[in-house]
């Protein structure tokens, strides 16, 4: 996994979708980063309750899962967390242990995995 430059920022546009110009203000700023494995672009924001997956696109996301575990872990997040609407991103990331955690105002599904200290 590897950083990756802003002007690579429009890889993220179709995910992020009416949230992208903040999205891009967020990693512009530094108050998130965004990263590339095997073509799968994914913006990470450290929060104090975890590390979160703001968004990812790309057909990989299977590959760069165990980086972003590893990433929070070695960050010592107490946890990673994502938001979504897709029920099939619940199915891709079924070898982890997320665990629906409620549904947000905007309609979408809050999950969250808890890591091991």
């Amino acid at each position: 996994m590897r950083v990756a430059n802003i002007s690579e920022i429009h890889h993220i546009q179709s995910a992020a979708a009416q949230d992208f110009e903040v999205i891009k203000a967020e990693v512009e700023k530094g108050l998130a980063v965004l990263v590339e494995f095997a073509g799968c672009y994914c913006v990470l924001r450290q929060d104090r309750d975890g590390l979160c997956v703001v968004c990812a696109e790309g057909k990989n996301l299977r590959l760069i899962a165990p980086s972003i575990v590893a990433l929070a872990r070695k960050l010592q997040a107490p946890s990673i967390v994502y938001h979504t609407k897709r029920k099939a991103l619940n199915r891709l990331l079924s070898a982890y242990s997320f665990v629906y955690e409620s549904t947000d105002e905007e309609g979408y599904a809050v999950y969250r995995m808890a890591l091991d200290g």
